[in-house]
């Protein structure tokens, strides 16, 4: 008994992408903003240090914040 194959041919409507490409950017967009948080998170650390420097002290720093807000 002889089994025989056949190849068949089936034609679909489907576009396949490659997603190399994709994973690429996204990839440099997760990259870039991480880099751009961290840079602003540096900036509002150093901020804060030298609002406390100015001030002389965190204790007189919250003081002169609460005398700001509240008008006095």
């Amino acid at each position: 008994m002889i089994k025989t194959t056949t190849k068949t041919r089936q034609l679909s409507d489907v576009l396949v992408i490659n997603g190399i490409g994709t994973d690429i950017l996204q990839g440099t967009a997760v990259g870039i903003s991480a880099m751009t948080i961290g840079v602003i998170g540096a900036w509002s650390v150093s901020c804060l240090v030298a609002a406390v420097l100015v001030a002389g002290g965190p204790l007189a720093l919250v003081t002169s914040w609460f005398q700001a807000i509240s008008g006095i």
